[in-house]
């Protein structure tokens, strides 16, 4: 079943991920692509599924560090895809931001 939707847009933003009950326990990746619903982040680290995990970016233009909170829905060699939870109004606001941005780039 797919359980993606909407538009993917390549992101390639390094990313500090985090276990949501442990912030002792996090690694690096590198965010590959984004929808509104949801992230696919390359990583050596396998995650478990439903996994609860906080994905940590920097976005460059702005220099605001986001938190952006999820649920591991499948995993594989190259790292994790990820939907989101909890997700606050700024938080929506933010990837919205980041899809546009990402999007101009792409399409040039």
């Amino acid at each position: 079943m797919e359980h993606r939707h909407g538009e993917r847009v390549q992101a390639l933003i390094l990313a500090r991920v985090c276990q949501s009950d442990r912030e002792d326990r996090c690694w690096a990746g590198l965010l590959y692509n984004i929808s509104q619903d949801g992230m696919f982040v390359v990583t050596e680290v396998q995650p478990r599924m439903n996994d609860s995990l906080d994905v940590y970016i920097q976005l460059t233009d702005s220099r605001m560090n986001v938190c952006l909170p999820g649920q591991v829905v499948h995993a594989n060699d190259y790292g994790f895809g990820m939907i989101f939870r909890q997700i606050n109004k700024q938080n929506r606001w933010l990837i919205k931001l980041l899809l546009e941005s990402r999007r101009r780039k792409v399409s040039r």
